[in-house]
């Protein structure tokens, strides 16, 4: 019988940092040690890369596939014609590119090349999911459905699915969003994922964590790794003795790595790199159908 002693399995690292703009979610991908690719869906992205040795892919939205057009509600409401045209059929292709790019990469084995695998953010990510639900059913620009979130979140659910079984660290940024609960008229905080992507994504993570930015002038980031009362319940970490609030501020921009959730990291012990005995890994295949 095995025993879990004695297992060989990489232990590869899951995260999804979630915050606020600004709380350092991007800043911190580049703390972490290794070799690391990262999957740009956030304009806001690219300035806190500058300069590091990082490499990436954009997928960001042409200006051409934008439908400007406001929608009427009222039963006599005019049509926004003068922002209708030639843009508002234009076809919404970031969605579509990406996952032809992310196929592409895992079947040829580019991503064996790295220690860890990025995605930035998954706010913008759903958002292009659902541009791509609603021109396919001829509804682009037009106010979202019950069922429109229900298939982009299935779909999210089952294209990570396959992402995190790859051979190699991921980290994932996102967001929350607090509300209150009609019944129990509570604020409750929730991962800011549509349908089944906000119950499957957290199931597949090893840690979720919350970033927070210092107050004031300070230049300063605080990771928390355990719910706080009234706070967000789902953060979980499965690293031991963690503090519930880490101080990960980047202390040498020169040397990222040296502090922040790479250090954390490392001092855990519990990352698989590339240059350890057990990283190797043969080609992954497709990881998801357009």
């Amino acid at each position: 019988m095995p025993n879990a002693k004695d297992l060989s399995v990489p232990a590869y690292q899951r995260i999804l940092v979630l915050g606020r703009t600004g709380a350092g979610k991007t800043t911190q991908f580049l703390t972490l040690p290794g070799r690391k690719f990262l999957y740009v869906f956030d304009p806001g992205a690219l300035p806190s890369l500058r300069g590091h040795d990082i490499e990436y892919e954009p997928f960001l939205p042409d200006a051409n596939e934008l439908d400007a057009t406001l929608k009427g509600f009222n039963k006599n409401a005019k049509p926004d014609d003068k922002l209708s045209g030639k843009n508002s059929n234009r076809e919404p292709t970031v969605y579509k590119r990406w996952v032809e790019d992310l196929n592409a990469k895992a079947e040829s084995g580019f991503f064996n090349g790295f220690d860890w695998l990025g995605f930035d953010s998954l706010t913008l990510l759903i958002t292009a999911i659902m541009d791509r639900q609603l021109w396919i059913n001829n509804r682009y620009g037009s106010i979202e459905e019950l069922g429109d979130f229900r298939v982009v979140g299935s779909k999210m659910a089952e294209v990570f699915r396959s992402i995190f079984s790859l051979p190699i660290n991921i980290y994932c940024t996102g967001h929350m969003n607090t509300y209150q609960d009609d019944k129990t008229k509570k604020l409750e905080t929730q991962i800011n994922l549509p349908g089944r992507a906000r119950q499957m994504l957290p199931l597949l993570c090893t840690n979720i964590w919350e970033l927070r930015r210092a107050d004031g002038d300070k230049l300063g980031y605080s990771l928390v790794t355990k719910p706080e009362p009234r706070g967000f319940l789902d953060i979980r970490t499965s690293i031991q003795d963690l503090k519930t609030i880490e101080d990960v501020t980047v202390k040498d921009f020169r040397n990222p790595q040296l502090s922040g959730i790479g250090a954390v990291l490392t001092k855990a012990k519990i990352l698989t790199l590339r240059d350890s005995p057990t990283s190797s890994a043969s080609n992954a295949a497709a990881v998801a159908s357009k």
